[in-house]
């Protein structure tokens, strides 16, 4: 039996049958990433399974499991591919994320870029993208891979409309929430839309999947917010205020300055050279100290109740139960 080498194996101790299906995923990872032609392939190979939770693979597994026909040999089959193909997006993402950001580390190590410089590391995300795109041409129906085309096309705009308003610290939560919607929220939804589409679910299952992963999505980016000024470097895997070191202005520091407007003295010098570890640690303090971060966290619980209420009119099944277990773990985590 294949085991789940996952950087985060305690994430899915105690769901040892997902575990299990997503060691599947790993090994088709492992496969479509060795390529001795490609120059950075150990390097990439050792990004894409060393530190992820793989939660868009299981919604892919999860999807799949409310269709009828997510036993019959030929989606049992299919499904490990195609969530392998979400992880390999959702990681080219990331990569391109750092570059854009500027970002010195991605899951506790040096990120590609900084590495081997930003041309190298743009052209792993686009090596990643073709990867992951030739997975889905090969396993998936034509209808999903026209959906997950659409989906890179929404991250593409997310991410202008992030950059355009770096180190401004503006954002107005509708930005914010307009931007969160676009890349966490909608890579959610996709993944148990295409899992359920793939089964064979029908039309009203698989557009409530779409919801609950949407909402979840929210929530979830909400929340990762908030556990960057309220979290610490090593049960966060990343520096803490590291949103305010990359120039974004997420939802704690939005409500922050709608409570303390003289906080934005602290951040107007930054401009795009950025804001020194002093002034982030006295932002950080003063985010804290305004309370922003339970108004946030209420906003968060919308979202969850939102998710809930969608997975509570999905019909029974083990799925369904698995699925509650896991929005309630995703939602209420620390890392």
């Amino acid at each position: 039996m294949l085991t789940f080498r996952g950087y985060m194996t305690d994430f899915w101790k105690e769901s040892p049958l997902m575990a299990g299906r997503l060691a599947e995923v790993e090994a088709i990872l492992l496969d479509a990433l060795t390529d001795s032609t490609y120059p950075l392939q150990s390097q990439t190979k050792d990004l894409v399974l060393s530190g992820g939770k793989m939660l868009r693979p299981a919604f892919v597994i999860l999807g799949s499991q409310f269709g009828p026909g997510w036993k019959a040999k030929g989606a049992v089959k299919k499904i490990p591919y195609i969530a392998a193909a979400l992880e390999l997006l959702h990681t080219a993402t990331l990569v391109h994320d750092d570059v854009l950001d500027n970002a010195e580390f991605r899951r506790s190590k040096p990120t590609l870029h900084t590495k081997f410089g930003t041309v190298n590391a743009i052209l792993a995300g686009d090596w990643l993208f073709s990867k992951s795109f030739r997975l889905v041409a090969e396993w998936a129906d034509q209808r999903s891979a026209r959906i997950l085309a659409r989906f890179v096309g929404q991250v593409c705009s997310a991410e202008i409309n992030q950059d355009i308003g770096k180190f401004s610290f503006s954002t107005s939560r509708r930005e914010y929430l307009r931007i969160i919607a676009g890349k966490t929220a909608a890579l959610f939804s996709l993944a148990l839309h295409v899992g359920a589409f793939e089964a064979g679910c029908d039309l009203y299952v698989t557009q409530t999947l779409r919801r609950a992963g949407y909402n979840i999505g929210m929530a979830f980016q909400i929340i990762d917010d908030i556990l960057d000024y309220e979290s610490n470097d090593t049960t966060l895997k990343k520096p803490v205020g590291n949103d305010l070191r990359e120039g974004l202005c997420t939802l704690p520091l939005i409500f922050a300055i709608d409570r303390d407007p003289e906080l934005k003295v602290l951040l107007v010098p930054a401009g795009k050279s950025g804001l020194d570890d002093e002034r982030i640690d006295a932002v950080v303090r003063r985010v804290v100290d305004s309370q922003a971060l339970g108004k946030a966290k209420e906003v968060a619980r919308s979202f969850t109740a939102r998710a809930r209420k969608e997975i509570e009119n999905l019909p029974d099944s083990p799925a369904k139960k698995e699925f509650s277990q896991l929005c309630d773990k995703l939602l209420a985590r620390t890392y």
